[in-house]
């Protein structure tokens, strides 16, 4: 989902008949992929945007039922990540944008 020097190193890192499957640019920072780099080792890139299957429910039905299910068990848990002060937003936006979080961040109305 990041673009950059993270995709090129995603790229650099993928075996013979590898794949990368672009689905954002959160970085914000475009790439150029030689076709060459992907004939001389076997690599292949690939767009997907999620919004495409939507229109096919043959394609999401099944996998979405499935994901509704392991939820209603309680097998998923978001990753959590920082907890700041409501009076606070403003700088968990700015520690967002700038990618030093990690999981979901919260806002505690009571902190």
């Amino acid at each position: 989902m990041a673009g950059g020097e993270s995709f090129e190193q995603s790229l650099r890192a993928l075996a013979p008949f590898g794949r990368v499957v672009v689905c954002g640019i959160a970085s914000g920072e475009k790439n150029q992929v030689s076709t060459g780099h992907l004939l001389r080792h076997s690599r292949s890139v690939i767009g997907f945007w999620l919004f495409h299957c939507l229109g096919r429910p043959e394609l999401v039905d099944e996998p979405l039922a499935d994901l509704f299910a392991r939820a209603a068990r309680g097998e998923l848990h978001a990753l959590l990540g920082a907890t700041y002060p409501l009076a606070d937003a403003g700088q968990a936006h700015i520690d967002l944008a700038a990618r030093r979080t990690t999981g979901k961040l919260l806002l505690d109305p009571w902190a």
